[in-house]
Formats: structure tokens, C-alpha cells, sequence
């Protein structure tokens, strides 16, 4: 299938590649299709691209690339919906969202993305009773992993 996108041009995707939203993505209820892009200028960041309208697109990443501590806390209820049977089918994503100022590109640990990755089924699960909020920063989360690092380093010597 083809699908001309407003930020990547023409993408060629397999039906089997679409994943399926039935609720959307959090303020795009309407739009339940997508697939996802995967670019080496981009890792660890993928794109959620929608197949139904071509100037939404999220960047997605797996939160324990830049949140090693990030634990998925949702209602096992809520995970029944992707109708998986071995958890191990199940993969995280978060939205990161970069503004202008890419200083300031944070993630959204409150609403993880959950996909069923053999049935390409997927949802937004919100983590009510969460430590997590909509904006982690991106640069904070670096600096403060630099500042351990350094720390283990300086202790250690």
C-alpha cells in the first residue's frame, strides 16, 4: 500500500504493518490507523505515522531508552483490550513531543502507547494512580544520568 505523507513523502507499508487504534490517540479519536517509521537518523525515535491523515504523526520512542526506571503500571482490565495471551507480545511506546525549542522535547509517561505487536492491536493507556506526568524532560533525564554516572565514577575511584 502507498500513502503520500506530508512530513516523509510517499511510504510503501504492507497491510500487515497497520496498527490498529480503535480509541485513537489521545485528542485524535478519529484516526485509528497507523504504522510505524523507523529511520537510523532518528534512533531512538521512531514516527507513528497515521494512514488516514497524512499530516499527523507522533514521535514515539520506548521509554526505557531515555527512563531505564519506567515501569508500566495499567489495569490489567485496560491490557485485555489488546486481546494478547503472552505479555512478551506486548511493546511501549511513549509519545515525545519537540517543540521549537528542542530543549525543551519531553515525554509522556502518563499515556503510554501499548501495542499487541502479533495482532497489531494497540491503545493509549493513561496511568491514573502514576508518578509519572505528561512532560518528562528529555534533557533533564540525560543530564541527570550524566550527573550518576559521574558520581559512580567519582566514588568508585
Amino acid at each position: 500500500m502507498k500513502f503520500v505523507t506530508t512530513r516523509f513523502g510517499e511510504i510503501d507499508f504492507k497491510e500487515k504493518e497497520v496498527i490498529i487504534l480503535p480509541k485513537g490517540v489521545l485528542g485524535f479519536s478519529q484516526l485509528t490507523q497507523y504504522v510505524i517509521l523507523e529511520r537510523k537518523e532518528f534512533v531512538p525515535f521512531r514516527w507513528l505515522q497515521s494512514v488516514e491523515d497524512p499530516n499527523v504523526a507522533f514521535v514515539i520512542t520506548d521509554p526505557l531508552h531515555l527512563f531505564p526506571n519506567f515501569k508500566l503500571e495499567i489495569n490489567e482490565k485496560e491490557l485485555e483490550e489488546l486481546n494478547y495471551t503472552n505479555s512478551k507480545d506486548l511493546v511501549t511506546y511513549v509519545i515525545v513531543t519537540v517543540p521549537q525549542d528542542v530543549t525543551q522535547a519531553s515525554a509522556d509517561l502518563l499515556g503510554p502507547l501499548v501495542i499487541n505487536s502479533k495482532k497489531r492491536l494497540a491503545k493509549q493507556a493513561v496511568m491514573p494512580n502514576s508518578p509519572y506526568t505528561t512532560k518528562h524532560y528529555l534533557l533533564d533525564e540525560l543530564r541527570k544520568r550524566l550527573r550518576r554516572k559521574r558520581l559512580g565514577k567519582e566514588t568508585a575511584a
